[in-house]
Formats: C-alpha cells, sequence, structure tokens
C-alpha cells in the first residue's frame, strides 16, 4: 500500500473514533508534524521548479521551518541537477570527491542486498575524502520522490526514485531508489549519507 494511502486509511480511522477529553485540551493540544513531504508534481523535478516554490512548501510543511532551507535546496540541486540535467539517468558511478565542500564526514554509506532470499543492510564510514572511492555507484535524477525531516537528529532525507525511468524493467527496477541524506554543521547543510536501494520490497 502507497504510504499516502496508509495515511488517508489512518487518518479515517481516527476521524471516526469517539470524541474524548474537553474542547479546551483539544485547543491547547499540538498534533504531531508529519514526518514526510510529498512534493507535487510541478515541484518533483527539482532541476525544473521553481526553487522559491519548493522552499516555500517545504516552509510550510514544517513549523517551526527549517534553517537554510535555500541553502539545502541549491545544494540537492547540484547534487541531483548537475550530475542528471534533470533526467533519470540510472545506476551510475558518481565522482562524490568532486563534491567535497559538500561533503559532512564521517559519510555513511549504507547497501541493500539479497541473500537467500533476504534483504541485507550494510553501512561503512568514510571519515575523510582519502577513503571514499574514486567514483561511487548509485541512481541518479532530478526527480524526488519524497522529503523527510527528522527534527530530533537534524537530518533531511530525500529519496530519488527509479520508476518510471527509462531503461527500468520489472518490480525491482521500478521500486528502486537512493536516499541522500543531509546533516547541518556550522549553519550549513552538507552530504552526511547515500543509501542506495536496488531492489526494496515494494
Amino acid at each position: 500500500m502507497m504510504p499516502r494511502m496508509r495515511g488517508v486509511l489512518a487518518f479515517a480511522a481516527l476521524a471516526s473514533l469517539p470524541f474524548a477529553g474537553s474542547a479546551a485540551a483539544a485547543r491547547t493540544a499540538t498534533p504531531p508534524t508529519p514526518q514526510a513531504l510529498y512534493l507535487p508534481a510541478e515541484l518533483s523535478n527539482i532541476c525544473e521548479a521553481d526553487p522559491q516554490a519548493l522552499q516555500q512548501a517545504i516552509a510550510r510543511h514544517w513549523r517551526p521551518s527549517l534553517n537554510a532551507v535555500d541553502q539545502w535546496t541549491q545544494l540537492v540541486r547540484s547534487f541531483s541537477c548537475d550530475l542528471s540535467g534533470s533526467r533519470d539517468l540510472g545506476w551510475h558511478r558518481v565522482p562524490l570527491r568532486a563534491y567535497e565542500s559538500a561533503i559532512r564526514y564521517p559519510l555513511q554509506w549504507a547497501e541493500w542486498e539479497d541473500r537467500n532470499g533476504r534483504s541485507r543492510r550494510t553501512v561503512r564510514m568514510y571519515y575523510s575524502a582519502t577513503q571514499l572511492p574514486p567514483k561511487i555507484d548509485f541512481w541518479i535524477g532530478g526527480r524526488i520522490d519524497e522529503i523527510r525531516y527528522d527534527r530530533r537528529a537534524q537530518r533531511i532525507d530525500a529519496r530519488f526514485p527509479a520508476a518510471g525511468s527509462r531503461g527500468a524493467s520489472g518490480v525491482a527496477a521500478q521500486c528502486a531508489y537512493t536516499t541522500l541524506q543531509f546533516r547541518q554543521q556550522n549553519g550549513l547543510w552538507l552530504l552526511s549519507g547515500v543509501e542506495p536501494n536496488l531492489a526494496p520490497r515494494c
């Protein structure tokens, strides 16, 4: 079931429950902020979308709003659009060392692999540019499927899907994606993690 549909069903189930508590309690209670932001079609291709409209959508979704969201938007555009030119290019060997000034160390690299029908996640940590391989293979494209913000961890995750891309075939290819993780350092958002997932369970 799609995440959006699950959210709709969960909201419908809550709405059907009898009201408990006073009206005053309802006024003082603050609802939990949704973690995920699913962008409308006109903003999902961040290479072609209006960056200010994207920033406004993010600011409206999270209250209080994220710090330096304009700088984060520029950073994501450079990682995805400079490499892909707004098109989904598939799995490419990306020269992360070329983005040295935009990386926060330690950089976490998470990989998924299937062994005997089970998905296994392994994590590597790179503590400097000298430890990075010359190029790392992950999916690259200009579309963002979802943005997740973890206020407690001060982390933004941007998921770039493979679905609907040229050359993608089969369920695994349609569900594959890459998540880029960003954390702040000295007030700036920097890339802190990459998680390519070749064959997630759909």
